[in-house]
């Protein structure tokens, strides 16, 4: 992971084409591709890239332009510190000797393949709902997305797909960064999804997630 890469105490930000180069500075992988799994944020960074060079357009407009535009996302912004503005955001914070305090941009925070979508719960709603076959991806684009691509040795994650950890019926993925913690999990067969988004450090809010769906579930027995 890239994250580990980066030299103690670094504070000036990396952006997805400086991941690529601390990746051609290693000298090995820690196995062969494909003989193990390891969640890593580095492949979304170079997806990142990948998308950008096959478009013709920097990865931000890419995701303005061909997914947030044309599901009416209108407050999601693919964010770059100093670059843009996000409009009545929320702060991260963490807690410290009891008290909160805004820890908002680390390091890592203007990487996009992994990260910095600010967007509110509607338009992660707009996001969902495409992925029930209403957006720009076809039916066998979201098959594939879905379909237990890699076996991982995580207990409660058996398989990993395009993008989304698979357990059972669940899709779910979380992500965290400085001062922002947040899950989505899914389960189309009852087209229930649960949304978490919080602006704090801790706790992680997937099992909240859980005892929501489960909730939800069980008024369908």
């Amino acid at each position: 992971d890239y994250e580990d890469l980066l030299p103690p105490g670094a504070t000036a930000q990396v952006h997805d084409q400086d991941v690529l180069h601390l990746l051609k500075g290693q000298e090995r992988t820690l196995f062969a591709p494909g003989s193990r799994y390891r969640y890593s944020n580095s492949g979304y960074a170079l997806l990142a890239l990948i998308v950008a060079k096959a478009s013709g357009q920097d990865f931000a407009t890419f995701l303005r332009t061909r997914i947030f535009q044309p599901l009416g996302m209108t407050h999601a912004v693919a964010h770059q510190e100093g670059v843009d503005q996000v409009a009545q955001r929320a702060y991260g914070y963490r807690e410290v000797e009891g008290r909160w305090q805004r820890s908002d941009q680390s390091p890592t925070s203007a990487v996009l393949g992994d990260g910095g979508i600010y967007a509110s719960l509607d338009d992660l709603a707009r996001w969902d709902a495409a992925l029930y076959g209403t957006g720009p991806l076809n039916a066998a684009s979201l098959r594939h997305a879905f379909a237990p691509a890699t076996r991982t040795d995580e207990p409660d994650v058996p398989f990993y797909g395009f993008g989304w950890r698979l357990n059972g019926q669940a899709q779910w993925h979380s992500g965290e960064s400085i001062g922002f913690r947040n899950v989505i999990l899914r389960y189309p067969g009852h087209r229930l999804s649960v949304i978490i988004l919080s602006n704090r450090d801790g706790p992680e809010p997937y099992p909240l997630a859980l005892q929501i769906a489960q909730r939800w579930l069980d008024t369908l027995q």
